[in-house]
């Protein structure tokens, strides 16, 4: 009887422990929690995502030593001209009448002139309005439209300008030397210039003594 109960008592710790040799027991899953804890949620760390590709600008190379880039002009420097003064006819009209009459009964004629707008001009007077080859002449200067004087404190026939420049005119002096006609003299011509300095009037040769007698 007793060994009765002692087989069955071994059946049954056999059927409580499990057979060993077979490995048939079943884990316990580590996510399974202790009786009466809640089970921990487990917790994912948020893979860091890929960087945007950045473009980075590269050096703008280097223009060769032989090539220039071309520069702007420098604006070129202006100079206002100066408007021209002209003679007054009235101011020439003016130094005519101041003349001296060389004849008591005829005034003084202006003939031939110079450029009227010239900064330095001339204008040829005559000792008579009915003048002859050789009636007396003075040679008047103006400069910028001013009345300057005459060319010789005395008259003298056979007596016109040659050449005029901006700053220089050049008088003709004739003379008679025979007996030839007054429309035609022999002598000269002697060439006198006259050169304006801005102020005055400077005689840059001298009359020879045939004109001046």
């Amino acid at each position: 009887m007793k060994r009765i109960v002692l087989v069955t008592l071994c059946m049954m710790a056999a059927v409580a422990c499990g057979n060993t040799d077979g490995g048939t027991a079943t884990a316990v899953s580590e996510s399974t929690a202790a009786p009466g804890q809640q089970a921990a949620t487990p917790t994912v760390a948020p893979s860091v995502g890929a960087l945007p590709s950045v473009v980075v600008p590269s050096p703008v190379p280097a223009l060769p030593s032989d090539i220039r880039i071309p520069t702007a002009d420098a604006a070129p420097t202006v100079t206002p001209v100066q408007p021209k003064t002209c003679v007054d006819a009235a101011v020439v009209a003016d130094a005519v009448a101041s003349i001296p009459r060389y004849f008591p009964d005829e005034a003084w004629t202006a003939g031939r002139t110079g450029d009227p707008c010239a900064a330095f001009t001339w204008v040829e007077a005559a000792a008579s309005p009915y003048a002859t080859a050789s009636t007396p002449e003075h040679i008047l200067f103006f400069g910028n439209g001013v009345y300057l004087g005459t060319a010789t404190a005395a008259p003298y026939s056979f007596t016109s300008v040659a050449t005029q420049t901006a700053d220089t005119i050049t008088v003709n002096y004739r003379w008679l030397v025979a007996d030839e006609a007054f429309a035609a003299p022999a002598g000269g011509p002697a060439a006198i210039r006259y050169q304006w300095d801005g102020s005055s009037v400077i005689m840059l040769d001298t009359l020879p003594p045939e004109v001046t007698g």
